[in-house]
Protein backbone atom coordinates (compact mmCIF):
# COMPACT_ATOMS: atom_id res chain seq x y z
CA UNK A 1 0.00 0.00 0.00
CA UNK A 2 2.89 2.36 0.80
CA UNK A 3 4.46 1.72 -2.64
CA UNK A 4 1.20 2.71 -4.43
CA UNK A 5 1.00 5.88 -2.33
CA UNK A 6 4.53 6.86 -3.31
CA UNK A 7 3.76 6.26 -7.01
CA UNK A 8 0.61 8.42 -6.79
CA UNK A 9 2.55 11.26 -5.12
CA UNK A 10 5.31 11.11 -7.75
CA UNK A 11 2.75 11.09 -10.55
CA UNK A 12 1.07 14.13 -9.01
CA UNK A 13 4.36 16.00 -8.73
CA UNK A 14 5.28 15.22 -12.32
CA UNK A 15 1.82 16.23 -13.54
CA UNK A 16 2.08 19.52 -11.62
CA UNK A 17 5.54 20.19 -13.04
CA UNK A 18 4.15 19.56 -16.52
CA UNK A 19 1.41 22.10 -15.93
CA UNK A 20 3.99 24.64 -14.79
CA UNK A 21 6.18 24.01 -17.83
CA UNK A 22 3.21 24.23 -20.21
CA UNK A 23 2.11 27.50 -18.66
CA UNK A 24 5.60 29.09 -18.91
CA UNK A 25 6.10 31.11 -22.08
CA UNK A 26 9.27 32.76 -23.31
CA UNK A 27 9.06 36.42 -22.42
CA UNK A 28 10.06 39.04 -24.92
CA UNK A 29 12.83 41.38 -23.78
CA UNK A 30 12.18 44.92 -25.01
CA UNK A 31 9.30 46.21 -27.08
CA UNK A 32 6.93 43.73 -28.76
CA UNK A 33 6.90 43.95 -32.56
CA UNK A 34 4.26 46.37 -33.83
CA UNK A 35 4.65 45.80 -37.58
CA UNK A 36 6.49 43.76 -40.16
CA UNK A 37 7.64 46.62 -42.33
CA UNK A 38 11.40 46.80 -42.88
CA UNK A 39 13.04 50.23 -42.44
CA UNK A 40 14.93 51.99 -45.19
CA UNK A 41 18.72 51.53 -45.24
CA UNK A 42 21.27 54.22 -44.47
CA UNK A 43 22.52 56.34 -47.37
CA UNK A 44 25.33 58.67 -48.43
CA UNK A 45 27.96 56.59 -46.63
CA UNK A 46 31.39 58.23 -46.28
CA UNK A 47 34.51 56.31 -45.26
CA UNK A 48 37.50 57.61 -43.28
CA UNK A 49 40.13 54.87 -43.20
CA UNK A 50 42.12 54.72 -39.95
CA UNK A 51 44.91 52.60 -38.48
CA UNK A 52 43.36 49.17 -37.93
CA UNK A 53 39.85 50.36 -38.70
CA UNK A 54 37.58 52.94 -40.29
CA UNK A 55 35.02 55.56 -39.35
CA UNK A 56 31.76 55.37 -41.30
CA UNK A 57 29.46 58.40 -41.56
CA UNK A 58 26.01 58.14 -43.14
CA UNK A 59 22.56 59.63 -43.49
CA UNK A 60 19.98 57.93 -41.28
CA UNK A 61 16.65 56.87 -42.85
CA UNK A 62 13.58 58.90 -41.97
CA UNK A 63 12.05 56.24 -39.74
CA UNK A 64 10.25 57.18 -36.50
CA UNK A 65 10.89 53.76 -34.95
CA UNK A 66 14.53 53.37 -36.00
CA UNK A 67 16.43 51.64 -33.17
CA UNK A 68 20.06 51.20 -34.32
CA UNK A 69 22.40 50.65 -37.25
CA UNK A 70 24.42 47.45 -37.30
CA UNK A 71 27.60 46.61 -39.22
CA UNK A 72 28.76 43.08 -40.10
CA UNK A 73 32.27 42.30 -41.33
CA UNK A 74 35.03 39.70 -41.36
CA UNK A 75 38.12 39.99 -39.16
CA UNK A 76 41.53 38.29 -39.50
CA UNK A 77 41.68 34.66 -38.46
CA UNK A 78 38.21 33.83 -39.77
CA UNK A 79 36.41 35.77 -37.02
CA UNK A 80 33.25 37.79 -37.56
CA UNK A 81 32.80 41.29 -36.27
CA UNK A 82 29.62 43.18 -35.34
CA UNK A 83 29.31 46.84 -34.34
CA UNK A 84 26.11 48.65 -33.35
CA UNK A 85 25.34 52.34 -32.97
CA UNK A 86 22.10 53.90 -31.79
CA UNK A 87 19.69 55.92 -33.89
CA UNK A 88 20.94 59.06 -32.16
CA UNK A 89 24.26 59.11 -34.02
CA UNK A 90 25.10 59.08 -37.71
CA UNK A 91 28.55 57.51 -37.52
CA UNK A 92 30.30 54.42 -36.25
CA UNK A 93 33.88 53.35 -35.55
CA UNK A 94 34.92 49.89 -36.71
CA UNK A 95 38.20 48.44 -35.42
CA UNK A 96 40.05 45.16 -35.24
CA UNK A 97 41.82 44.83 -38.59
CA UNK A 98 45.49 43.89 -38.95
CA UNK A 99 47.35 44.46 -42.20
CA UNK A 100 45.87 46.93 -44.65
CA UNK A 101 43.54 45.34 -47.19
CA UNK A 102 40.13 46.03 -48.68
CA UNK A 103 37.16 44.86 -46.63
CA UNK A 104 33.42 44.87 -47.24
CA UNK A 105 31.14 46.14 -44.50
CA UNK A 106 27.40 45.38 -44.53
CA UNK A 107 25.30 48.10 -42.90
CA UNK A 108 21.77 47.23 -41.77
CA UNK A 109 19.11 49.51 -40.23
CA UNK A 110 17.00 47.90 -37.48
CA UNK A 111 13.71 49.29 -36.11
CA UNK A 112 11.97 48.75 -32.78
CA UNK A 113 10.04 45.81 -34.20
CA UNK A 114 13.41 44.19 -35.03
CA UNK A 115 12.77 44.53 -38.74
CA UNK A 116 15.97 44.79 -40.76
CA UNK A 117 16.59 46.84 -43.88
CA UNK A 118 18.27 45.62 -47.00
CA UNK A 119 22.05 45.70 -46.38
CA UNK A 120 24.24 48.43 -47.81
CA UNK A 121 27.67 47.14 -48.81
CA UNK A 122 30.52 49.56 -48.16
CA UNK A 123 34.14 49.01 -49.12
CA UNK A 124 36.82 50.15 -46.68
CA UNK A 125 40.61 49.84 -46.73
CA UNK A 126 41.94 50.32 -43.18
CA UNK A 127 45.54 51.35 -42.67
CA UNK A 128 47.87 48.90 -40.95
CA UNK A 129 47.16 48.32 -37.26
CA UNK A 130 49.50 50.42 -35.04
CA UNK A 131 51.24 47.24 -33.86
CA UNK A 132 53.30 46.98 -37.06
CA UNK A 133 54.64 50.52 -36.76
CA UNK A 134 55.47 49.89 -33.10
CA UNK A 135 57.58 46.83 -33.93
CA UNK A 136 59.22 48.53 -36.92
CA UNK A 137 60.36 51.48 -34.78
CA UNK A 138 61.09 49.50 -31.60
CA UNK A 139 64.41 50.52 -30.02
CA UNK A 140 66.30 47.84 -28.09
CA UNK A 141 69.38 48.71 -26.05
CA UNK A 142 71.62 46.37 -24.06
CA UNK A 143 71.63 47.31 -20.41
CA UNK A 144 72.60 46.11 -16.95
CA UNK A 145 71.16 42.68 -16.25
CA UNK A 146 69.10 42.73 -19.45
CA UNK A 147 68.01 45.25 -22.05
CA UNK A 148 65.72 48.26 -22.46
CA UNK A 149 62.88 48.63 -24.96
CA UNK A 150 61.30 51.89 -26.06
CA UNK A 151 58.58 52.63 -28.59
CA UNK A 152 55.98 55.17 -29.66
CA UNK A 153 52.26 54.45 -29.67
CA UNK A 154 50.77 57.80 -30.68
CA UNK A 155 47.12 56.61 -30.87
CA UNK A 156 47.52 55.08 -27.37
CA UNK A 157 46.16 51.72 -28.47
CA UNK A 158 46.03 48.90 -25.92
CA UNK A 159 48.87 46.58 -26.93
CA UNK A 160 50.95 43.73 -25.59
CA UNK A 161 54.67 43.60 -26.32
CA UNK A 162 55.96 40.07 -25.73
CA UNK A 163 59.59 39.11 -25.16
CA UNK A 164 60.97 35.60 -25.80
CA UNK A 165 64.40 33.99 -25.38
CA UNK A 166 65.67 31.24 -27.67
CA UNK A 167 67.47 28.16 -26.42
CA UNK A 168 70.34 28.04 -28.87
CA UNK A 169 70.70 24.27 -28.33
CA UNK A 170 67.11 23.20 -28.96
CA UNK A 171 65.95 26.24 -30.92
CA UNK A 172 62.88 26.50 -28.70
CA UNK A 173 61.66 29.82 -27.30
CA UNK A 174 60.56 30.53 -23.75
CA UNK A 175 58.45 33.44 -22.57
CA UNK A 176 60.37 36.11 -20.65
CA UNK A 177 58.11 39.13 -20.28
CA UNK A 178 54.80 40.65 -21.40
CA UNK A 179 54.19 44.39 -21.28
CA UNK A 180 50.55 45.50 -21.42
CA UNK A 181 50.34 49.23 -22.06
CA UNK A 182 48.67 52.09 -23.92
CA UNK A 183 51.42 54.65 -23.24
CA UNK A 184 52.16 57.06 -26.07
CA UNK A 185 55.88 56.86 -25.21
CA UNK A 186 56.85 53.61 -23.50
CA UNK A 187 60.15 52.71 -21.86
CA UNK A 188 60.40 49.18 -20.44
CA UNK A 189 63.18 46.87 -19.34
CA UNK A 190 63.83 43.13 -19.16
CA UNK A 191 66.05 42.29 -16.19
CA UNK A 192 67.56 39.36 -14.32
CA UNK A 193 69.57 37.97 -17.25
CA UNK A 194 73.11 36.63 -17.31
CA UNK A 195 75.86 38.58 -19.04
CA UNK A 196 76.07 36.12 -21.93
CA UNK A 197 75.07 36.63 -25.56
CA UNK A 198 71.69 35.14 -26.45
CA UNK A 199 68.93 35.44 -29.06
CA UNK A 200 65.74 37.23 -28.05
CA UNK A 201 62.45 37.69 -29.86
CA UNK A 202 59.99 40.58 -29.63
CA UNK A 203 56.44 40.73 -31.01
CA UNK A 204 53.41 43.01 -30.62
CA UNK A 205 49.75 42.04 -30.28
CA UNK A 206 46.70 44.30 -30.22
CA UNK A 207 43.41 43.89 -28.36
CA UNK A 208 41.85 42.18 -31.40
CA UNK A 209 44.34 39.26 -31.50
CA UNK A 210 46.35 40.64 -34.42
CA UNK A 211 50.04 39.69 -34.15
CA UNK A 212 53.17 41.02 -35.79
CA UNK A 213 56.00 38.75 -36.87
CA UNK A 214 58.70 38.11 -34.25
CA UNK A 215 61.76 40.35 -34.39
CA UNK A 216 64.94 38.40 -33.51
CA UNK A 217 67.98 40.10 -31.96
CA UNK A 218 71.30 38.91 -30.53
CA UNK A 219 72.02 40.74 -27.27
CA UNK A 220 74.54 40.57 -24.44
CA UNK A 221 73.39 42.20 -21.16
CA UNK A 222 75.91 44.04 -19.00
CA UNK A 223 76.98 42.39 -15.76
CA UNK A 224 75.32 43.52 -12.54
CA UNK A 225 74.34 42.14 -9.15
CA UNK A 226 71.95 43.28 -6.48
CA UNK A 227 73.71 45.19 -3.72
CA UNK A 228 73.07 43.11 -0.56
CA UNK A 229 70.66 44.97 1.70
CA UNK A 230 72.11 43.10 4.66
CA UNK A 231 74.97 45.61 4.60
CA UNK A 232 72.75 48.72 4.58
CA UNK A 233 72.70 50.93 7.67
CA UNK A 234 71.00 54.25 8.37
CA UNK A 235 73.02 57.35 9.23
CA UNK A 236 71.70 59.99 11.60
CA UNK A 237 68.76 62.04 10.34
CA UNK A 238 69.13 65.82 10.45
CA UNK A 239 67.55 67.47 13.50
CA UNK A 240 65.52 69.60 11.05
CA UNK A 241 63.33 66.61 10.25
CA UNK A 242 61.10 64.44 12.41
CA UNK A 243 59.78 60.97 11.81
CA UNK A 244 56.03 60.65 11.54
CA UNK A 245 54.57 58.97 14.60
CA UNK A 246 53.16 55.90 12.80
CA UNK A 247 56.31 55.16 10.80
CA UNK A 248 59.33 53.09 11.54
CA UNK A 249 63.01 53.85 11.17
CA UNK A 250 64.96 54.32 7.94
CA UNK A 251 65.70 50.60 7.71
CA UNK A 252 62.05 50.01 6.81
CA UNK A 253 63.17 50.84 3.26
CA UNK A 254 65.33 47.75 2.92
CA UNK A 255 63.55 45.09 5.00
CA UNK A 256 62.08 43.40 1.91
CA UNK A 257 58.43 44.10 2.79
CA UNK A 258 56.80 45.58 -0.30
CA UNK A 259 53.43 47.20 -0.84
CA UNK A 260 51.47 44.04 -0.17
CA UNK A 261 52.75 43.98 3.41
CA UNK A 262 51.91 46.08 6.47
CA UNK A 263 50.45 49.41 5.38
CA UNK A 264 52.68 51.18 7.94
CA UNK A 265 55.89 49.53 6.78
CA UNK A 266 57.65 52.54 5.26
CA UNK A 267 60.04 55.36 6.10
CA UNK A 268 58.14 58.59 6.79
CA UNK A 269 59.49 62.10 7.41
CA UNK A 270 56.69 64.32 8.70
CA UNK A 271 55.62 67.39 6.73
CA UNK A 272 55.92 71.03 7.85
CA UNK A 273 59.63 71.41 7.11
CA UNK A 274 61.34 74.70 6.23
CA UNK A 275 63.51 72.92 3.67
CA UNK A 276 62.89 69.77 1.65
CA UNK A 277 64.00 66.55 3.37
CA UNK A 278 67.19 64.61 2.72
CA UNK A 279 68.65 61.53 4.37
CA UNK A 280 71.78 59.38 4.14
CA UNK A 281 72.67 55.70 4.46
CA UNK A 282 75.67 53.41 4.16
CA UNK A 283 75.48 50.54 1.64
CA UNK A 284 78.26 48.72 3.46
CA UNK A 285 80.19 48.26 0.19
CA UNK A 286 81.61 50.51 -2.49
CA UNK A 287 79.81 49.90 -5.76
CA UNK A 288 79.37 51.32 -9.22
CA UNK A 289 75.59 51.49 -9.31
CA UNK A 290 73.67 50.57 -12.45
CA UNK A 291 70.05 51.08 -11.40
CA UNK A 292 67.64 51.22 -8.50
CA UNK A 293 63.98 50.61 -7.86
CA UNK A 294 61.75 52.66 -5.56
CA UNK A 295 58.42 51.53 -4.17
CA UNK A 296 56.00 54.25 -3.15
CA UNK A 297 53.81 54.10 -0.07
CA UNK A 298 50.72 52.11 -0.98
CA UNK A 299 47.23 53.64 -0.80
CA UNK A 300 48.89 56.94 -1.85
CA UNK A 301 50.44 56.09 -5.21
CA UNK A 302 51.41 59.29 -7.05
CA UNK A 303 50.03 61.43 -4.24
CA UNK A 304 50.67 62.82 -0.73
CA UNK A 305 54.39 62.69 0.26
CA UNK A 306 55.58 60.18 -2.34
CA UNK A 307 58.59 61.77 -4.11
CA UNK A 308 58.06 63.23 -7.57
CA UNK A 309 61.36 65.03 -8.21
CA UNK A 310 64.50 64.01 -6.33
CA UNK A 311 68.26 63.57 -6.72
CA UNK A 312 70.86 61.05 -5.57
CA UNK A 313 74.30 62.07 -4.27
CA UNK A 314 77.18 59.79 -3.33
CA UNK A 315 80.43 60.00 -1.40
CA UNK A 316 83.18 57.74 -0.10
CA UNK A 317 84.04 60.02 2.82
CA UNK A 318 82.43 58.65 6.03
CA UNK A 319 82.80 61.97 7.89
CA UNK A 320 81.05 63.90 5.12
CA UNK A 321 78.30 61.26 4.96
CA UNK A 322 77.74 61.44 8.73
CA UNK A 323 77.32 65.25 8.73
CA UNK A 324 73.57 65.74 8.47
CA UNK A 325 73.41 69.33 9.77
CA UNK A 326 75.57 71.45 7.44
CA UNK A 327 73.47 73.38 4.94
CA UNK A 328 74.72 73.79 1.41
CA UNK A 329 76.21 70.31 1.54
CA UNK A 330 75.36 69.91 -2.17
CA UNK A 331 78.20 72.31 -2.98
CA UNK A 332 80.78 70.19 -1.18
CA UNK A 333 82.89 68.47 -3.90
CA UNK A 334 82.98 65.38 -1.68
CA UNK A 335 79.31 64.93 -2.53
CA UNK A 336 79.02 63.77 -6.15
CA UNK A 337 75.64 64.23 -7.80
CA UNK A 338 74.83 60.87 -9.34
CA UNK A 339 71.50 61.57 -11.03
CA UNK A 340 68.21 63.48 -11.10
CA UNK A 341 64.99 61.49 -10.99
CA UNK A 342 61.37 62.18 -11.88
CA UNK A 343 58.45 59.94 -10.97
CA UNK A 344 56.02 59.65 -13.90
CA UNK A 345 52.60 58.08 -14.22
CA UNK A 346 52.32 55.80 -17.28
CA UNK A 347 48.88 57.28 -18.01
CA UNK A 348 50.31 60.80 -18.12
CA UNK A 349 47.37 62.02 -16.04
CA UNK A 350 47.95 64.92 -13.62
CA UNK A 351 48.43 64.66 -9.87
CA UNK A 352 45.19 64.23 -7.96
CA UNK A 353 43.34 62.41 -10.76
CA UNK A 354 42.13 58.83 -10.34
CA UNK A 355 44.69 56.11 -10.99
CA UNK A 356 44.37 53.91 -14.04
CA UNK A 357 44.98 50.17 -13.77
CA UNK A 358 48.29 50.73 -15.54
CA UNK A 359 49.32 53.43 -13.04
CA UNK A 360 48.55 51.08 -10.15
CA UNK A 361 50.40 48.10 -11.65
CA UNK A 362 53.44 50.27 -12.42
CA UNK A 363 53.65 51.63 -8.86
CA UNK A 364 53.18 48.20 -7.30
CA UNK A 365 56.06 46.83 -9.37
CA UNK A 366 58.33 49.67 -8.22
CA UNK A 367 59.61 52.57 -10.30
CA UNK A 368 62.94 51.80 -11.92
CA UNK A 369 65.71 54.29 -12.75
CA UNK A 370 69.16 53.80 -14.33
CA UNK A 371 72.28 55.55 -13.10
CA UNK A 372 74.44 57.22 -15.78
CA UNK A 373 77.23 55.04 -17.11
CA UNK A 374 79.83 57.58 -15.99
CA UNK A 375 78.60 57.71 -12.38
CA UNK A 376 81.52 56.83 -10.07
CA UNK A 377 81.55 54.01 -7.52
CA UNK A 378 80.40 55.17 -4.06
CA UNK A 379 79.61 53.70 -0.67
CA UNK A 380 77.38 56.33 0.97
CA UNK A 381 74.16 57.55 -0.64
CA UNK A 382 72.10 60.66 0.12
CA UNK A 383 68.71 61.38 -1.43
CA UNK A 384 67.52 64.97 -1.69
CA UNK A 385 63.82 65.49 -2.24
CA UNK A 386 62.89 68.35 -4.56
CA UNK A 387 59.09 67.97 -4.72
CA UNK A 388 56.34 65.51 -3.81
CA UNK A 389 53.23 64.57 -5.73
CA UNK A 390 51.12 66.79 -3.46
CA UNK A 391 53.60 69.67 -3.18
CA UNK A 392 54.19 68.94 0.53
CA UNK A 393 57.49 69.05 2.45
CA UNK A 394 57.10 65.53 3.83
CA UNK A 395 58.50 62.29 2.47
CA UNK A 396 57.60 58.62 2.57
CA UNK A 397 59.19 55.66 0.77
CA UNK A 398 58.19 52.02 1.12
CA UNK A 399 61.25 50.19 -0.23
CA UNK A 400 64.54 50.67 -2.11
CA UNK A 401 66.68 48.17 -4.04
CA UNK A 402 69.99 48.81 -5.82
CA UNK A 403 72.00 46.96 -8.47
CA UNK A 404 75.51 47.43 -9.80
CA UNK A 405 79.02 46.03 -9.53
CA UNK A 406 80.70 45.82 -6.14
CA UNK A 407 84.32 46.84 -5.99
CA UNK A 408 86.48 44.18 -4.38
Amino acid sequence: MKKYLIYILLAGLLFGAGLLLNNCKEEMIGQYPTDGVAPQPVSDVAVDNLAGGAKLSYRLPDEEDLLYVEAFYDLPGGKSGVTKTSAFTNSMLIKGFGRSQKQTIRLVSVDRSRNESQPVNVEIEPLDSPIYGILENLLVQESFGGFKLSWENEPKEDILLGVLQRNDTTGEFKHLESFYTSEALALKAVRGLDSTRATFGMFVRDAYENYTDTLLMSLKPYFEQEIPKSGFSALKLSSRFKLHGTSGAMDKMWNGILNDGDQYDYFYIATGNEIMPYFTFDMGVKAKLSRFRLWQRKYYFFSLHNPRLFAWYGTNNPAVAADAETLGWENNPEWIKLMDCESKRPSGLPAGSALTAEDEAYARAGEEYEFPLDAPAVRYLRIKEISTWSGSSGLHINELRFWGEIEK
